[in-house]
């Protein structure tokens, strides 16, 4: 079986979508499933032929406009379906993207599944995207149950076209032998007698960092020894959102207590997540399986404090595996902040049930789950 997968996005861009496109198409491999990726035209994405994930930047940023071109590549490459991954930030939210799995289609009788990363969180108007995507496409997946839902019940007559299927952790644990944690914390500027609080993941504003930053500063005057570790491409943020926030920081007083190591290779994820002692993951909606970066700092241990939102997603239990909080109720985070760092038992404790909550999201059950749909697909 061979598989041309279709995403903006791609590693080494810095985009969740496009990471995880790389692991799906890593684990496939291995499964022995021959993946074709192509993505859009970027210096960060190189072109790469090694017989098992073969990269293609030849993609632009309207993708109705070259619905052709993949058409042909599946065709002489000897593809037996397309996955299209919605969305990807490379493409710019194009219009048109809703337009290319039935034109696909229209060309080729290939199979064209979809897989969706926003669903039920997203704008109302991006939703009215979604209703053609799946009534056009041969099977679309979502990543969380939540999503899974809202799309057979918003969207009739799809549900046996739906399938659920979890992303993972984009970094799993990987330290070399000779690590040093404490040689790592002292070089991200982490004090022996300090707590280190991470934030893993883009700056943006539907990650309430500002929230964070209260948080952290009511719970450091009520005597906390707090090192906040930024984990983040403050140089990638929504217009000036990332200069707001280090506006606050010296607005607040925070300037001595804060680490930033700016956007993060892969490579040094897992040794710097590990150096810290709690992370801290404010999204507007809530804690979700749906967020890669709660389920990286989850795979590795550490405490995770965020927002309950409406629903906590089945497998979340507050003050188990994950601390949660009303949102937007600051003075709770500072609170939970401060017993997470008066209490070393406690930490262990949550990060270890949080660590294996994220080992059951493993990639080879992901790839596994995605080859048995394409199976059922080409039968």
């Amino acid at each position: 079986m061979k598989v041309c997968m279709i995403s903006g996005s791609y590693p080494a861009m810095p985009c969740g979508v496009g990471d995880y496109t790389a692991h799906l198409a890593g684990e496939l491999a291995r499964a022995g499933v021959g993946v074709d990726v192509l993505a859009c035209s970027h210096p960060q994405v190189e072109p790469r032929r090694n017989g098992s994930v073969d990269v293609f930047p030849v993609l632009g940023v309207i993708p109705a406009l070259d619905a052709r071109r993949i058409s042909t590549h599946a065709r002489e490459r000897g593809c037996d379906l397309i996955h299209i991954q919605y969305p990807t930030w490379a493409f710019r939210r194009s219009l048109s993207i809703p337009l290319l799995p039935g034109l696909l289609r229209l060309m080729q009788r290939r199979p064209v599944v979809v897989t969706m990363h926003e669903v039920s969180h997203c704008h109302p108007l991006n939703r009215l995207r979604l209703i053609p995507i799946a009534y056009s496409a041969s099977a679309v997946t979502a990543t969380t149950e939540e999503d899974s839902r809202w799309l057979a019940t918003r969207l009739p007559g799809l549900g046996k076209r739906i399938a659920h299927i979890p992303i993972g952790a984009f970094v799993e644990p990987s330290l070399r032998p000779d690590y040093d944690r404490i040689r790592q914390r002292r070089e991200l500027g982490i004090a022996d007698d300090e707590i280190a609080v991470c934030h893993f993941g883009f700056v943006l504003r539907n990650k309430l960092l500002e929230h964070l930053l209260r948080a952290a500063r009511a719970a450091i005057d009520s005597g906390a020894r707090i090192r906040l570790v930024f984990m983040s491409g403050f140089e990638r943020t929504e217009g000036e959102y990332g200069a707001q926030i280090r506006q606050m920081i010296r607005e607040l007083g925070l300037s001595q207590h804060v680490s930033e190591t700016g956007y993060v290779q892969p490579g040094d994820v897992s040794r710097f997540i590990s150096a810290c002692d709690i992370a801290v993951l404010l999204f507007r909606d809530g804690a979700s399986f749906r967020r890669s970066s709660m389920l990286t700092v989850m795979a590795h241990g550490l405490p995770v404090i965020s927002y309950r939102g409406a629903t906590p997603p089945a497998g979340l239990r507050d003050a188990d595996n994950i601390v949660l909080v009303e949102t937007d109720d600051i003075a709770g985070i500072a609170d939970r902040m401060l017993r997470l760092c008066n209490d070393a038992h406690l930490r262990r404790r949550i990060g270890e049930a949080g660590r294996k909550t994220a080992d059951t999201f493993s990639w080879p059950s992901i790839a596994r789950r995605t080859a048995e749909l394409y199976q059922r697909l080409l039968r």
